[in-house]
């Protein structure tokens, strides 16, 4: 315990050390292997968060939390986004090998991940996702070959969305516990539903042949049952100009990539997410209400 408790600030461990170490030993008193890991891992990631200054008490903290659904509505939509252009790719009668069959298998693993952190199982969700990116990035550094590892391979199109889908996952991971998004969907039976409907509605978009310009739905019908799922509470948060315009920004960037939206849809979207930060901007200052707590 000594080891987790010098991962954190010297005057948060002076403060809170002898607190800390107390409910770890009370948590893992008489538990077996993996209740200790798992205790020692959210030690460790409270740890990271303090040094950070990623608490929930502090702005960016929850301003983190604010931000972590709409992060993730993006990694699913940007995976089955991917999974629809590599479904061509097949059907095409391109050459399956290990290496494609790991990408489809890492981006099917982050949809799971998004879909369970969504829907009420954060931790898990997150982690799944997290392990999916990791994947990805290890599955598209070994297609490239050794040679490719370097700078140079942080510009290429697979990196230029896996580098920025990493740090969204991370972000997701990192969110302060006491500010996680409530479970939406309490029971299991809730849960199996609404991942049936997902898979059917998935399926739908992926297998039905689309013709420019609907390809775009491939893009916006994730994009909307991810916002769907997030729910109004997910909403409700930001409250302030920059953390709509962090929220959206990454819809953009990622609706930019391959297959995607179109240029003038882009725009449209640009100037609407524009539009939001600005009437927020102003209900904000004619308000006095929390920064990041809606109402």
């Amino acid at each position: 315990m000594t080891t987790l408790l010098r991962l954190y600030p010297a005057a948060y461990r002076r403060e809170f050390g002898d607190e800390i170490a107390d409910a770890y030993r009370e948590a893992t008193r008489g538990a077996g292997a993996p209740a200790r890991l798992r205790e020692g891992a959210d030690v460790a990631g409270h740890a990271l968060r303090m040094r950070l200054g990623l608490g929930s008490t502090g702005r960016p903290g929850r301003l983190l939390a604010a931000l972590a659904p709409f992060a993730l509505v993006v990694v699913g939509a940007t995976a089955s986004g991917w999974v629809g252009l590599m479904r061509y790719a097949l059907f095409a009668g391109g050459q399956v090998g290990a290496g494609f069959v790991t990408l489809v298998a890492g981006y099917l693993v982050m949809l799971l991940g998004v879909f369970l952190a969504l829907a009420g199982r954060w931790p898990v969700g997150n982690w799944i996702v997290l392990v999916g990116v990791v994947v990805e990035i290890a599955a598209t550094t070994f297609r490239t070959g050794i040679g490719g590892i370097g700078i140079s391979a942080l510009f290429t199109t697979p990196m230029l969305v896996l580098a920025p889908t990493l740090a969204l996952a991370l972000g997701a991971v990192a969110c302060p516990p006491d500010l996680r998004p409530a479970p939406r969907i309490r029971t299991r039976a809730g849960v199996a539903a609404v991942m049936a409907w997902t898979l059917v509605l998935e399926g739908a978009v992926l297998v039905v042949p689309l013709e420019y310009p609907f390809t775009q739905l491939r893009f916006v019908v994730p994009v909307a049952a991810g916002l769907l799922l997030a729910g109004r509470p997910a909403f409700a948060r930001l409250c302030t100009a920059p953390a709509v315009l962090l929220a959206g920004l990454p819809f953009l960037y990622f609706g930019a990539t391959p297959g995607s939206l179109l240029p003038l849809t882009l725009a449209v979207l640009l100037v609407l997410l524009l539009v939001a930060a600005v009437v927020v901007g102003v209900r904000r200052r004619r308000g006095a209400r929390d920064p990041l707590v809606g109402g």
